[in-house]
């Protein structure tokens, strides 16, 4: 979908959203320990699906090897091509030995991962966010204070910081003084 107006924009936050709920619903319906621990062969299911719509909005990149330098986009007779998949193929062992045997390219596969390991743990952040909405049902919100009860509130604050700044050594937290300010405040209302 392409966005053009508000109303294309609220519509597609909230498709996506929506999928975002569908999608928990299922995960914890087939898998309810997935909050707790789940299996390995889930992970590895919802992994395959993240990295799926990752190649789609990360394209991979062609690079050529030039005088021993590996540019983007060249015509080099060797080319490589990087995407999430090839830099996921490595194993940690193999892709740790690249940092020796060809550090370009072994940076260049890095940006990758890295760029990956953010994207999947937010992404399974998001599911288990939801999947957490969902068994403990809606938050309910506690009722609003009066604006007396919370300039009570923020003034007993203020005397506990005093008395912790004070008990740390600082000079400039006067007890005494608080406390004849916080008098002087609340006779002025």
């Amino acid at each position: 979908m392409i966005i053009k107006t508000y109303r294309d924009a609220a519509y597609s936050a909230a498709l996506a959203t929506d999928t975002v709920v569908d999608s928990a619903r299922f995960v914890h319906e087939k898998c309810p320990t997935f909050l707790d621990g789940a299996p390995d062969e889930v992970v590895e299911e919802l992994d395959e699906g993240f990295m799926l719509r990752y190649s789609e909005t990360h394209k991979p990149k062609t690079f050529s090897r030039i005088d021993g330098n590996l540019v983007e986009n060249s015509k080099g007779k060797e080319k490589i091509e990087v995407s999430i998949f090839y830099a996921m193929s490595f194993t940690p062992q193999a892709f740790g030995a690249l940092r020796n045997e060809d550090p370009q390219l072994h940076a260049l596969i890095k940006v990758w991962r890295d760029a990956w390991s953010k994207y999947r743990s937010n992404r399974h952040g998001d599911l288990k966010r939801e999947v957490r909405r969902l068994i403990d049902g809606p938050q309910t919100r506690s009722p609003t204070k009066a604006f007396s009860e919370v300039v009570n509130d923020a003034l007993d604050n203020l005397v506990t910081r005093c008395k912790n700044s004070k008990a740390r050594g600082d000079e400039t937290a006067n007890l005494d003084l608080l406390n004849r300010q916080i008098v002087a405040f609340k006779s002025a209302q």
